[in-house]
């Protein structure tokens, strides 16, 4: 049976009781007025009666009813007492518009009359047993003292046993508290006034007793507002000592988050009524009840999934707002949620409030009643300022507990790796991992596997599984992204699973295994393997074992990478040991075949291949060619030496190492099977593998080094590939030393030549400029490298009378640079030379010379050049242009710069070339600029030209100077355009200029003074 029903049976007996024992007495006649007089005051005073939490209702009801019980008698005032109840039970709760219940609408109304009743006639009854008297017939003074004492006393019994069915002994207790001084105050102590006024009702007139009536009434409403007035005064001050209250209980608490939950509730009980109390915090997705009181009942603690539907406290978790609900039933469609009730008896209203801790909602705190409009805004309030000092003072006691967990775990992590990496061999390493996991932690079974670095798989390591579970774990042959463990591995994040059963990804080694949680460990980005931890019951991991599991997953990854990095360093130690060997004994030599013959002598010692060779690449040939060879038979030894490898092996491995930038390492292995690889090696030497590395130098491949072996499948361990790769390298080292030492010497003695032919070709070019009165002549030569294919030259020319009026001068440009232009430039200064001294004319001069050139050069070069024959006292020029740039002749009369050319063709061409000629006239004042293309293709370093508009505009600017200036301005011009840059081509000058009378030379001027 449910409180309820229990208080609404309660009400019906007290009622029917009361009723019953009523229609057996008889009543005295009375005059109607005086009844509906007391009525009228009773129903008053009921409506102006005032509450107290928790909702209790007092009034100057019994001062009216013991009234008239002296004055009426008791039997009439118990009928007047018995009605009146009834009806103001039901007209308050009409208007006060409580929630229509059983008990409200039957219980209450019937309580509350049955008590006064029973109170009425109770009391009067003793005073008739003891005087043989009925209940019509009573004295006054022992009625009004039975009645002073009795009527309290029935009626606050009655309230009792009430409360105590509708809260248990602790809504008793709440309720005495708070009701006792309003029971004392405005009921009990005004009750000797019945005394006075039935003494106005029986002896004055009616008029008397109905203004003391009004009086009667106007009290009761004073009384009300004075009780309102008060409540609120002292709620003010309650709630300001009760906050302070509050905030010292909780700031002196202790950083637990159950002992704060309680005294949370405890003190909002001193606020507001807690009759439905609830006090949850959020866990993820979860809801857990710490505090859960209905109906001044305390029930257990209650955790809820809101993740399907959260309803109102999933809103305030969202949005972390209050919200005050005075009236579920008329509010429901405007609520922002609809509430989840954990009742049968849902309430009517309620405040919610969250619990903020910063920007985080952590809880709430919810208190309900049934009836409607229990709570106001400062109630809102109230709730609010406990709520925010609540959730500091949680989230402070959750950092707390949360620190002190985690030292815990730190603590038992340090200890485990504390030991853990001590050992330095990893097969003592990782079961001594899973051992100790399990004891300090108590995880079973625990599983470590690693990752191989050459394939995709995953091998099993350790475990604390043993028997059939052990042996099945040992039978998995996993690989990276199949299970939960490669999964684990491919996303090298945890992959935690609170039940295998619905999870397609696991694979049941146990089939107890309910959850489980997969780590990796890593190193840096690289994951080396998987710590995994499994559990016979779902959901048995949480972000606890997560932080645990991940940081023991790291400790072991740096305990792995320490065992492997010891293994590893030992392994570095002998290489490294080796190659030391392997430098010494390469240092030593400092020949080619002494280096060779080292180089085949050390594999066999420090690798035990049985033979060893190699080979290096013949530009010539465009094979490899076998120059040294350990541990082969003489006779194939004198056959191999020396000797085209013809090995598609080799070619293979040269192939490979041009393209990649690493030593790659190639590997025939069933050598006999595949005999093709290297016809003239394999069957001579009964190869089983071969095993070629490259002997890299920068980008090129001079040579490989070969390791034969008897094993048909011999592979390399890693130490052993370290040492071949560094083997290779060293000897690549010493070759590349060698080379290069061999490439040095022949470059200097080449060096040295080219001085010697330097030097030659200056002896070639005219030592001293012609000089002639009225003229200037300056020439410049400078070569792109140390010889060079420009030149120019001077002679004179006979006019027959044996004196020299004429000269004759040539500037040529070979068509190739460095030492084959500079031997024919040797080859066409003088060839051209021979066909000019005997005089004839410029074309005719060149076109033997040319046919001169044709029959002696079989290299297909050529040379252009200008020749001309001035005369010295005339100034007549006579010329001819074979395919060289036209030089250029300022004109001082004018200004303008003229080009002379004549059309051609380069000499060395064809065999017949014809040739044009042109002439002339040089007046005073003119220059005369011969050049090659190295001049007007000189360019900077945006690979722009200094080109003909650049040496036009010198010749200009120093016109006026002498020849021997305009040649150095004109090389000045250059230096500055070219900005550092090389010279692209040779670079050759020739600068007549005519003299003038009274001509001063004056830098960048045109003025003749």
């Amino acid at each position: 049976m449910s409180r309820e029903q229990m208080l609404t049976w309660y009400g019906l007996v007290v009622g029917v009781v009361a009723w019953m024992w009523l229609f057996t007495l008889p009543a005295a006649p009375v005059a109607p007025i005086l009844v509906i007089l007391f009525a009228a005051m009773a129903f008053a005073v009921d409506l102006l009666a005032f509450r107290t939490p928790p909702a209790d209702v007092h009034s100057l009801a019994p001062l009216v009813l013991i009234t008239a019980s002296l004055t009426l008698g008791p039997v009439n005032a118990a009928w007047l007492a018995a009605i009146e109840g009834v009806v103001s039970g039901v007209v308050i709760l009409l208007l006060t518009n409580r929630p229509r219940t059983s008990f409200s609408l039957f219980g209450r109304p019937l309580l509350r009359s049955g008590l006064r009743t029973l109170g009425i006639l109770v009391s009067a009854w003793p005073v008739g047993a003891l005087g043989n008297q009925p209940l019509t017939e009573q004295n006054l003074t022992p009625l009004f003292l039975s009645t002073l004492f009795g009527f309290p006393l029935i009626t606050q019994t009655g309230r009792m046993l009430r409360e105590l069915l509708q809260g248990g002994r602790s809504g008793l207790a709440t309720w005495w508290r708070s009701a006792w001084p309003a029971i004392l105050g405005a009921e009990i102590a005004p009750l000797p006034l019945a005394w006075l006024g039935a003494t106005i009702a029986r002896q004055l007139e009616l008029i008397h007793l109905t203004l003391a009536g009004l009086a009667l009434v106007a009290s009761a409403a004073i009384l009300r507002r004075s009780s309102l007035n008060l409540q609120r005064q002292r709620r003010s001050v309650r709630e300001l000592a009760r906050l302070n209250e509050v905030s010292r209980a909780i700031i002196r608490s202790e950083l637990d988050v159950e002992a704060l939950c309680e005294l949370i509730y405890r003190e909002a009980s001193r606020i507001v009524d807690t009759s439905s109390f609830h006090l949850g915090l959020f866990h993820g997705n979860h809801y857990t009840l710490m505090v859960r009181i209905q109906d001044r009942v305390r029930l257990p603690r209650l955790t809820v999934d809101l993740s399907e539907n959260s309803g109102l406290i999933g809103w305030i978790q969202e949005t972390g707002r209050a919200i005050l609900v005075e009236d579920f039933v008329r509010e429901m469609d405007r609520l922002p949620a609809r509430p989840r009730y954990q009742s049968e008896r849902p309430p009517r209203s309620g405040i919610y409030v969250p619990l903020i801790a910063g920007e985080m909602v952590i809880g709430s705190i919810s208190v309900q009643s049934y009836e409607p409009g229990a709570f106001d805004a400062n109630d809102l309030r109230l709730i609010s300022l406990i709520a925010d000092q609540a959730a500091v003072a949680i989230a402070r006691a959750r950092a707390f507990h949360e620190a002190r967990q985690r030292a815990n775990q730190l603590q038992a992590i340090r200890e485990v790796s504390q030991q853990i990496t001590a050992i330095l061999n990893l097969d003592q390493l990782l079961p001594s991992v899973v051992r100790l996991i399990r004891e300090r932690f108590g995880y079973h079974p625990v599983h470590i596997f690693t990752l191989s670095p050459d394939d995709e798989r995953i091998y099993f390591r350790a475990s604390t599984a043993d028997g059939a579970d052990l042996e099945r774990i040992r039978a998995l042959s996993l690989r990276i992204g199949q299970g939960l463990v490669g999964e684990a591995a491919q996303r090298g994040e945890p992959v935690l699973v609170s039940d295998v059963i619905n999870d397609r990804r696991a694979i049941r080694d146990t089939w107890q295994t309910r959850s489980e949680l997969a780590v990796p460990l890593r190193v840096g980005s690289t994951v080396i393997g998987v710590l995994d931890v499994q559990s016979d019951e779902p959901d048995d991991f949480d972000e606890d074992d997560l932080f645990v599991i991940r940081t023991l997953a790291d400790q072991i990854a740096i305990a792995i990478e320490s065992a492997n990095a010891y293994t590893a360093q030992q392994e570095e130690a002998w290489t490294l040991n080796a190659l030391l060997q392997i430098a010494e004994n390469v240092g030593r030599v400092t020949t080619l075949p002494d280096l060779l013959a080292t180089v085949v002598r050390l594999p066999p010692l420090l690798l035990g291949c049985p033979r060893c060779y190699i080979a290096l690449w013949d530009r010539e040939r465009n094979d490899f060619v076998l120059r040294a060879a350990y541990g082969l038979p003489r006779p194939a030894r004198a056959m191999l030496i020396d000797e085209p490898a013809r090995s598609p092996f080799l070619f293979r491995l040269r192939e490979r190492s041009i393209t990649s930038e690493q030593i790659c390492i190639e590997t025939l292995w069933q050598a006999q099977d595949n005999a093709d690889q290297w016809p003239a090696l394999i069957p001579a030497a009964h190869s089983g593998a071969l095993i070629g590395l490259p002997i890299k130098v920068r980008t090129t491949l001079p040579g490989v080094l070969v390791l034969d072996y008897n094993d048909p499948f011999i592979a390399l361990s890693s130490r052993q590939q370290s040492l071949c790769i560094g083997a290779a390298a060293q000897i690549a080292s010493a070759l590349e030393s060698l080379l290069l030492a061999a490439e040095a010497a022949e470059a200097a003695r080449l060096e040295q030549e080219l001085r010697v032919a330097r030097e030659i070709q200056r002896t070639l070019l005219p030592t001293r400029l012609p000089v002639a009165p009225g003229w200037q002549i300056d020439a410049a030569w400078q070569s792109a490298r140390l010889v060079g294919g420009d030149f120019y030259d001077f002679w004179p020319l006979s006019s027959g009378d044996g004196r020299y009026h004429e000269l004759g001068f040539v500037i040529a440009d070979v068509s190739d640079k460095g030492i084959p232009a500079a031997m024919f430039m040797t080859m066409a200064r003088s060839l051209v030379r021979a066909a000019a001294l005997d005089g004839s004319a410029p074309a005719r001069a060149m076109e033997r010379a040319n046919r001169w050139l044709y029959r002696d050069s079989e290299s297909g070069m050529f040379v252009t050049l200008f020749y001309a024959r001035l005369n010295l006292e005339t100034g007549h020029l006579c010329f001819t242009c074979a395919g060289h740039n036209p030089p250029l002749v300022y004109r001082a009369a004018t200004g303008h710069i003229e080009e002379l050319h004549t059309p051609g063709i380069a000499l060395g061409v064809i065999a017949e070339a014809t040739l044009a000629e042109a002439s002339t006239t040089l007046a005073p004042g003119d220059v005369l600029v011969c050049y090659t293309d190295g001049v007007t293709e000189t360019v900077n370093e945006a690979l722009v030209p200094f080109d003909l508009s650049g040496l036009r505009a010198v010749i200009k600017t120093y016109h006026t100077a002498p020849a021997g200036a305009i040649v150095q301005a004109i090389l000045a011009a250059i230096t500055r355009h070219s900005h550092g840059q090389p010279p692209f081509d040779d670079i050759t000058l020739i600068v007549i200029k005519r003299e003038q009378s009274r001509l001063r030379y004056v830098p960048g001027s045109r003025e003749r003074r």
